[in-house]
């Protein structure tokens, strides 16, 4: 079998996507990879407005030149996680590329990791590079640390512990290994990304990199609005609570103090949204530039930085 003839599905994932999921459909129609072996499949987690309205149009315009394309909602919404597990259960698809509804694939974004994983047989889950944009305007490519990609399995699962350093949105993976891992935890509704390599680095996979941008990685719609929020409650709530049941058990020593540090910084950021909303404002920047000076992590990671710069 040629790289060009492995079924691959593309799970397109979206709630309320109803401005930018007509976009992201129309960059899987733009695949330069064999579109009869592209299944795709649209999760959508309960959404309120036009967004299945579209799909289904594109699906009608569009299904001759898929090998399918399959469309399923949640009566309401049940979080990123569980709308992941609702796409990825139903793929047929040796090789699986997820998508948001709000970002694109580059025409040869299936193209790029198929050639890959037919010339790299050993690799099972594959990473790429990414560009973000905001409306019109590109800015530079973000690029995966190779100190921490391009080394062996233990120490990429060392390096998670510190920190999510993997760009999920090109992530490829093979359909076994997420059967094998249990799909998504959906113990953490609002974040489906970070406890899944967890979960893939804990069962011994080795994360490969592809160096190619495959992705355009949607910010926003306007510059004015790109850090005014603190975040959102309930993703803060699930990786936190990620951090705490499955992160720091598996700490060593010398990285203890990683348990403060997370802890708070997840109380400057709930208790202040509770208490005062959640823009950015003058008063949260002091204080989150005070609580810097007694997170002793921190201070000792970015001084890590500085020395290695």
């Amino acid at each position: 079998m040629s790289e060009m003839e492995m079924l691959i599905t593309v799970v397109v994932l979206s709630y309320n996507s109803g401005n930018t999921i007509a976009e992201t459909l129309h960059s899987i129609l733009e695949q330069t990879y064999d579109k009869k072996n592209i299944e795709v499949i649209i999760s959508d987690d309960g959404s309120q407005d036009d967004t299945l309205l579209i799909a289904q149009e594109w699906k009608n315009q569009n299904q001759v030149f898929f090998k399918e394309i399959i469309i399923i909602s949640h009566k309401k919404n049940k979080g990123v996680a569980a709308n992941c597990n609702q796409g990825w259960r139903l793929a047929s698809g040796k090789w699986i590329k997820t998508i948001a509804a709000d970002d694109l694939l580059l025409p040869d974004c299936l193209k790029h990791n198929a050639c890959f994983v037919s010339n790299n047989p050993e690799a099972k889950i594959v990473f790429s590079d990414m560009i973000p944009f905001i409306g019109n305007v590109y800015q530079a490519p973000i690029v995966h640390d190779k100190n921490k990609i391009l080394c062996n399995q233990q120490q990429q699962f060392n390096n998670i512990l510190s920190e999510c350093y993997l760009l999920a949105p090109t992530a490829f993976i093979n359909n076994k290994v997420l059967k094998e891992v249990g799909y998504a935890d959906e113990s953490y509704p609002m974040i489906e990304d970070y406890p899944l390599w967890f979960k893939c680095l804990s069962n011994g996979y080795l994360l490969s990199y592809l160096e190619e941008t495959t992705v355009l990685y949607r910010k926003g719609d306007s510059l004015s609005q790109q850090g005014t929020r603190i975040g959102n409650a309930s993703y803060l709530e699930s990786f936190y609570n990620f951090q705490k049941e499955k992160i720091w058990p598996k700490l060593p020593l010398s990285k203890i103090l990683k348990k403060w540090d997370d802890y708070l910084l997840f109380k400057q950021r709930i208790l202040w949204i509770r208490f005062f909303g959640n823009k950015v404002t003058l008063p949260y920047l002091i204080l989150q530039k005070s609580l810097f000076l007694i997170r002793p992590y921190r201070l000792y990671s970015f001084a890590k930085k500085l020395m290695n710069k």
